[in-house]
């Protein structure tokens, strides 16, 4: 887990992406996101498929940054890591323009508030 994740605010955000797609769902209920068939997950279960997703988008911007081959199986977990959190994987052949959009949407940082500025 990363410390600087906000994970309670992922899975609020989860949550709102899974219900405004699929309805209300216990957790558990299998749901087919795509080319994928992914369940409901809970609050336990989130922080490490939002890991996951977080590692394999790492690894496809880092290749793409340098240039390298990206594998299909890179690919097809990359797809499926983004299915398990409710998140639209990006259209492989935009990422090779440089358009792998940003992590951001399933996993926010804390904010801490900036301190007060001197206002004269």
């Amino acid at each position: 887990m990363d410390a600087d994740l906000d994970y309670d605010q992922a899975f609020s955000g989860y949550e709102a992406r899974f219900t405004e797609r699929f309805g209300d769902r216990a957790p558990g209920a299998f749901v087919k996101f795509g080319k994928h068939m992914v369940h409901r997950l809970d609050g336990a279960d989130f922080p490490r498929r939002l890991d996951d997703y977080l590692r394999l988008h790492a690894a496809c911007k880092r290749m793409i940054e340098t240039g390298s081959t990206i594998s299909d199986a890179l690919v097809l977990d990359f797809a499926e890591s983004a299915s398990w959190i409710a998140i639209e994987a990006p259209d492989m052949y935009r990422m090779f323009r440089g358009e792998l959009g940003t992590p951001e949407t399933a996993a926010p940082r804390r904010t801490i508030p900036s301190p007060p500025r001197n206002v004269r």
